[in-house]
C-alpha cells in the first residue's frame, strides 16, 4: 500500500509541475479521469501497457517511474549529452562558415587572374586544417585512425597542390619522408588497435620493423637515383644497411631472447661495440687504408676515438652481464628453499 501511495505522489508532482489536470493526463493517455485518479491516490497501480505512454506525458524515464523518484544522474548525463550535441553542431557550422570566407573570396581572385594553382594549394590546406579540428569532433568511433588516415590524405594532396604550383618535382620524396616519420612515430599505435591487432597480434614489432626498414631503403634509393648518380647510390645503400643492421640487431635481442633484461642490456651493447669496430675497419679500408695501419691505429684521430667507445662499451655490457648473473642468482636462490 505504502508503495502505491508513493508512486501516486510522484505520478501527482509530475503532472503538476506540467500544469496538467487529471483529465489532461487521462485524455491523453486514453483512460478515464477516475483511473488517474485511482494512480495519484494509491488505490491501484497504472496498467503495463500503459508505463511507457505515462512516462512519455510526463517526461520521465521507465526507472524514475518504477522507483518513484527522479534520476538526477541519468537526467545529467541526458543535459550533457544534448550539450555536446549543440557544441558539435555550433562549432561545425562556425568552422565552415571560416572555410567558406576562405575559399569564395580565393576562388574568385584566382579565377579572375587566369589560375586556380594556388586555390588548390588553399583547398588542401583547409582539407589538412579539417583533419585536425573538425574529424575529431565529428567521428564518434577510431577518432585517431581516422584523424591520422584523414591527415595523411590530406597533407599528400597538399604536397601534389604545392609541386604542380611550384613546378617542381620533389612530390615523391616528401611522400616517401612522410610516410617513414609517420611510420616511425604513430604505426606502432596504429598496430594496437582493434582493426589491425587482430591480424598482426603478436608481431606488431616485426611489421613496425619491417615497414621502417622498406620506408628507409626507398628513400635512399629514390633520394640517391634522383638527385646523386650511381656512385651515390651504393655509397648511399652500403651506408644504410650497416646502420639498418644494427638496429635490427638490438631490435631481435629485445624482443626475441628469452633471458632477462640486463642480460638483453649487455648483448645490446656489445653489438654496438662490433658494430662500431665493423664500421671503423670497412670505412678505412673503403678508403683504401691497410689491414695492418687499421689494427696499429695508425691511422686518424677518429679511429682513436673508436677505440675508446669500443672499451666504453665493453665496459658497460660486461657490467650488465655480472648484474644480470647476480639477478639470476638472487632470483634462483628463494625458488631453491
Amino acid at each position: 500500500m505504502e508503495d502505491k501511495i508513493t508512486l501516486g505522489k510522484f505520478i501527482q508532482s509530475k503532472r503538476k509541475e506540467l500544469g496538467l489536470s487529471q483529465k489532461d493526463l487521462a485524455k491523453e493517455l486514453y483512460v478515464t479521469e477516475s483511473a488517474v485518479s485511482k494512480w495519484e491516490r494509491g488505490v491501484s497501480y497504472p496498467d503495463i501497457t500503459m508505463i511507457s505512454g505515462l512516462c512519455r506525458v510526463l517526461g520521465i524515464s521507465e526507472h524514475e517511474l518504477c522507483t518513484a523518484s527522479e534520476d538526477n544522474q541519468q537526467r545529467e548525463a541526458e543535459f550533457m549529452a544534448r550539450s555536446y550535441k549543440s557544441f558539435v553542431r555550433g562549432y561545425t557550422i562556425i568552422t565552415g562558415i571560416g572555410y567558406l570566407a576562405a575559399i569564395i573570396p580565393s576562388f574568385i581572385y584566382n579565377v579572375a587572374h587566369g589560375g586556380i594553382g594556388w586555390f588548390m594549394v588553399l583547398i588542401t590546406s583547409l582539407m589538412l586544417t579539417f583533419s585536425f579540428i573538425n574529424v575529431p569532433v565529428l567521428v564518434k568511433k577510431n577518432r585517431a585512425l581516422w584523424t591520422l588516415g584523414s591527415a595523411t590524405v590530406s597533407l599528400m594532396l597538399l604536397y601534389a597542390a604545392g609541386c604542380v604550383y611550384s613546378h617542381g618535382d620533389w612530390f615523391v620524396m616528401a611522400v616517401l619522408g612522410t610516410l617513414l616519420g609517420e611510420a616511425i612515430v604513430f604505426l606502432p599505435f596504429v598496430l594496437r588497435s582493434e582493426q589491425f591487432e587482430k591480424y598482426v597480434r603478436n608481431s606488431k614489432g616485426l611489421v613496425c620493423m619491417a615497414a621502417d626498414s622498406v620506408l628507409t631503403f626507398a628513400c635512399v634509393v629514390y633520394g640517391t637515383l634522383k638527385y646523386g648518380d650511381v656512385v651515390d647510390l651504393r655509397d648511399g645503400m652500403l651506408a644504410t644497411v650497416t646502420c639498418v643492421a644494427l638496429v635490427w640487431a638490438v631490435f631481435l635481442i629485445i624482443r626475441y631472447l628469452k633471458v632477462n633484461g640486463f642480460f638483453k642490456g649487455a648483448l645490446c651493447f656489445v653489438a654496438s661495440a662490433v658494430w662500431v669496430v665493423a664500421m671503423t675497419v670497412l670505412s678505412n679500408a673503403w678508403n683504401g687504408m691497410k689491414l695492418s695501419d687499421i689494427i696499429s691505429l695508425k691511422g686518424a684521430d677518429n679511429d682513436r676515438y673508436d677505440v675508446i667507445v669500443c672499451l666504453c662499451l665493453a665496459g658497460v655490457a660486461a657490467v650488465l652481464a655480472i648484474a644480470g648473473v647476480v639477478y639470476k642468482f638472487v632470483r634462483k636462490k628463494p625458488q631453491d628453499r
